[in-house]
């Protein structure tokens, strides 16, 4: 009995076990080249993207956040419309970069370059200089004061002690003449030396007349008229002590020159010495006026320079005269060198003591000349803003010279012909430091506002 094999066919009609389906090798193929294309497609466009982004350069797209100010206090801002807090005025809206670049122009610390519209410039009352080229005078004005002239000064002492028997001059102030008393003295050891030149002098008239004894004579009178001299007795005593032979119980103190009492250091009954000052006396018929001159104007003033000094008691006059000698040392209250003026003082009009101004005039020189108020002194810096056209205003450090009136002298930051802001420049000032201080912010604050 022969045997046969039989293949049992799936219950789904399907292929019988161990047999891929008709066609599916062909499928496999074409899977396979979908998605080898698809990857390829991928690299192209990730490499042409690369291509793309080294060729062109990158563009990066300006945001800008709106933030209000207020127009009178420019360090208050708020990131939505209102009042200003402070002042009560509407806030201004203002537009800056999201980035938080700083605004270009100006050279500055802490400021920028600002547009106005033509509105607003004519609303504030903006109004502009050219800069221009005119000979200036380098004028100083200082503070000074009216000072005895120290040569002509004269301090009274003696040279002997001894008890002050009367006072010529009893008051400060008082003038006196060349000559006249100020005082009188008893002293012992005055009269004592006169007494010994008597004797000196008397031994001669009462000795033989032999050479020798006349030869010892003369060399003791003159020993003792040296003596009187270097106590100091005035000649005239001398004179009267060899005219009538009678050493005096007191000695007169005379002035040796005509002038004022500044000091008078004694009253009557008052015991005195070598080292006591007796009276200090003034030739006030020239005088000093000495003036405050400050360190960084050392440069402006020199000897021999012209000067004109104006009492403020006397404004209607005016004393000329030259600076005669800058002092070499800087007071380290004031900070100030003294600068000296020696001026005549007719009738003695120019008083120890009083104030005035000293105008000093050097030699005039071509310069750069601006008005004073287009001048903004902040202290470390001083700046202009120069006017560009399209209303852009950009601030100008600047090197200021001599003040002479309403100009001033630039020596360096502006050329000739330059414009810049000639008033409201502390308007303009204010708007710069506001965008400085805006650009620097970067973006308007998350919060409502800031203030001061």
């Amino acid at each position: 009995m022969s045997s046969r094999r039989f293949t049992a066919n799936p219950p789904d009609g399907g292929s019988t076990h161990g047999a891929p389906p008709p066609g599916a090798g062909f499928m496999n193929v074409v899977r396979w080249v979908l998605f080898a294309g698809l990857m390829l497609l991928a690299v192209v466009s990730l490499f042409a993207y690369v291509a793309s982004r080294r060729a062109a350069p990158a563009k990066t797209v300006a945001t800008t956040a709106a933030v209000y100010r207020c127009p009178m206090h420019p360090s208050y801002t708020s990131d939505k419309p209102g009042e200003c807090p402070i002042c009560g005025m509407a806030l201004e809206k203002v537009e800056t970069a999201a980035g938080g670049a700083a605004p270009a122009g100006g050279d500055v610390p802490g400021l920028a370059t600002v547009e106005l519209s033509p509105e607003r410039i004519q609303m504030i009352g903006v109004r502009t200089a050219i800069v221009v080229r005119r000979t200036v005078g380098d004028v100083l004005e200082l503070t000074g004061f009216v000072t005895p002239d120290e040569s002509r000064l004269h301090r009274i002492q003696l040279r002997v002690s001894g008890w002050v028997r009367g006072l010529g001059v009893s008051r400060t102030g008082e003038p006196v003449r060349a000559g006249a008393t100020l005082l009188t003295l008893y002293s012992p050891e005055l009269l004592q030396t006169e007494q010994e030149y008597l004797i000196e002098a008397g031994s001669r008239d009462t000795m033989p007349g032999m050479s020798m004894a006349m030869t010892h004579d003369a060399a003791g009178r003159s020993a003792a008229l040296e003596r009187l001299e270097r106590l100091g007795v005035p000649r005239a005593e001398i004179d009267r002590l060899q005219r009538e032979r009678r050493a005096s119980t007191e000695l007169a103190i005379v002035s040796p020159v005509s002038g004022t009492v500044l000091e008078r250091g004694v009253t009557e009954g008052q015991y005195v010495s070598a080292d006591t000052p007796l009276f200090t006396i003034a030739d006030l018929t020239r005088v000093w006026v000495l003036a405050d001159l400050y360190e960084m104007e050392l440069s402006r003033v020199r000897p021999g320079e012209s000067a004109t000094f104006t009492a403020d008691a006397i404004p209607e006059r005016a004393f000329p005269s030259r600076v005669e000698f800058v002092y070499p040392t800087v007071s380290s209250e004031t900070r100030t060198v003294k600068a000296r003026l020696s001026l005549a003082n007719p009738g003695g009009v120019l008083r120890p003591g009083m104030f005035g101004r000293v105008r000093t005039e050097g030699r005039a020189a071509p310069a750069l000349v601006v008005p004073a108020d287009a001048l903004v002194d902040a202290g470390e810096h001083r700046y202009v803003f120069v006017a560009h056209a399209g209303g852009r205003f950009e601030p100008r450090l600047v090197v200021a010279g001599t003040q002479r009136g309403d100009d001033v002298a630039i020596l360096s930051g502006l050329a000739e012909g330059d414009t810049v802001v000639a008033s409201a420049s502390f308007l303009i000032d204010s708007e710069s430091r506001m965008k400085a201080a805006i650009a620097g912010m970067g973006s308007a604050p998350a919060s409502g506002h800031s203030g001061h």
